[in-house]
């Protein structure tokens, strides 16, 4: 058996190379392992939601990068996507709809 003799970072190097010229199929294996979701059909999502984020509306061209999925963390059902934004936002509200509200009636005052 021959001995690879690249070092780590020769290896590293290669791989994120490798992943660059190849985004699409790296994009499908992570959609896949993370929301059980293809490519395909996270464009078919995007093409349905009009290629805008499913709260704030704005468009994907206005971000540098692209809408993320927004998945229930019990039931792992994909709801939409979302911004970077309002993705971080519902999560720091934990997915509560009682607190979104209440942020809601409080910033109404």
């Amino acid at each position: 058996m021959k001995k690879d003799k690249r070092t780590y970072q020769d290896r590293k190097e290669w791989h994120a190379e490798y992943r660059k010229k190849n985004k699409s199929l790296f994009k499908n294996i992570d959609l896949k392992r993370k929301f059980g979701i293809s490519l395909e059909e996270y464009e078919a999502l995007a093409n349905a939601q009009d290629f805008k984020c499913a709260i704030c509306q704005k468009d994907q061209s206005e971000f540098k990068i692209k809408l993320a999925v927004d998945h229930n963390h019990e039931t792992k059902a994909v709801r939409g996507l979302l911004c970077k934004d309002c993705n971080t936002g519902i999560g720091l509200f934990k997915d509560n709809p009682s607190l979104l509200l209440s942020a809601i009636n409080y910033l109404k005052g």
